[in-house]
């Protein structure tokens, strides 16, 4: 059992030695301490790489992002840029072991890199601070830009406004003045600038394409052509025209101080007026001309105190005589007047006889109809 026991160990030494030779074959002779040192020196040396370009990005952004002291247009640097060609170039490698070459290689290229990189900062750096420009006129592609230079200049002095949108930035719209409640913008010749100014007495003529207001808006003639809306109230002082409008809407009341005439032309009109008498008297309330108009239907209102009656009255005429007649009477007690028509200086007039002296008021609608 001794004997087995010391074969077992002895093959297990064998085998352990052979490993450590296979190793060693592998590895060869090797230095742990220089290693470890080989390493701190490389982490040393990665380090300052590191921290070396950290300081060429800063110094790059540095000259990017500088502001100019004065005008700078960058020159050709062809002279520089064959220096630097020719200092890249130059640099060659050693011929050295296989090892020490290619750690050598490694160097010299850091080297390059860093002394090209370095180079050409400087260079950057003369170009920033360049401060004396020597521009050449006589280069085709200079001249080209500068013309098209001038001509957007032209066309912008031309357009006016500078592309500005909003009415009050304008250069010849007077805020001190148009910015004001109330104003509209009027035009002063002798500053060649629009201005603010009062409403009242304003306005003038001209045609507008369209409107929008939220106020009150006064005109002495107005000749609307497109679409206007008018949120407040509107006061005309002179003629409202329309042309070619085939519907009104209206959300409110539409009120016509005059009368409203339909078609072109006019075929049919409808007035409306009141009179009052004191008298028991005849009296005209109402006339039309006869060589206008041929025919009319009134509905009248008629009011005396508390009593109150409702008539409808249709007359007619041949230009000598007119003919007339009532219906549709309703009274709310005893008759307040009677009706009767003649013609009168070319005037169709139509007559009312009250049947008391007291205050009658008579309110009518009258729809006319043409020759």
């Amino acid at each position: 059992m001794t004997s087995d026991l010391k074969d077992f160990f002895s093959l297990i030494g064998k085998a352990k030695k052979e490993k450590e030779d296979e190793f060693q074959s592998l590895v060869g002779d090797l230095d742990i301490d220089s290693m470890f040192n080989q390493v701190k020196v490389s982490v040393a040396e990665d380090k300052k790489k590191k921290e070396k370009e950290e300081r060429q990005v800063k110094a790059l952004e540095s000259w990017l992002f500088a502001e100019p002291k004065e005008e700078i247009i960058v020159e050709k640097k062809q002279d520089d840029y064959e220096e630097l060609k020719k200092e890249i170039g130059s640099k060659k490698k050693p011929n050295k072991p296989a090892v020490e070459e290619i750690k050598e290689d490694e160097v010299v290229e850091e080297e390059i890199e860093e002394d090209t990189i370095d180079h050409a900062l400087k260079i950057l750096d003369t170009i920033k601070s360049k401060e004396e420009v020597r521009e050449q006129t006589n280069d085709p592609e200079i001249l080209k830009i500068r013309r098209e230079l001038e001509y957007l200049k032209n066309l912008v002095n031309m357009q006016g406004g500078g592309g500005e949108v909003r009415l009050e930035f304008l250069d010849d719209v007077d805020r001190d003045t148009a910015l004001v409640n109330g104003k509209y913008l009027q035009y002063n010749s002798s500053t060649k600038t629009f201005v603010g100014a009062d409403a009242s007495g304003g306005g003038g003529g001209g045609g507008i394409a369209g409107i929008s207001t939220t106020g009150t808006s006064f005109f002495n003639h107005l000749d609307v052509s497109g679409i206007s809306t008018f949120a407040g109230n509107v006061s005309i002082g002179g003629t409202l025209t329309y042309d070619d409008v085939t519907n009104v809407d209206s959300i409110g009341i539409v009120t016509a101080r005059s009368g409203v005439y339909f078609g072109s032309p006019v075929v049919s009109a409808i007035e409306s007026n009141s009179a009052t008498t004191t008298t028991t008297s005849q009296t005209s309330i109402d006339s039309f001309s006869a060589s206008e108009y041929r025919s009319a239907k009134y509905q009248v209102q008629i009011t005396r105190g508390s009593s109150y009656q409702v008539t409808e009255i249709s007359v007619v005429h041949d230009g000598s005589d007119s003919y007339g007649t009532e219906y549709a009477t309703i009274k709310t007690g005893s008759s307040l007047a009677s009706f009767s028509t003649d013609i009168s200086e070319g005037n169709v007039r139509l007559l009312a006889t009250p049947s008391s002296s007291s205050s009658t008021v008579f309110k009518f609608t009258k729809t006319s109809i043409v020759v």
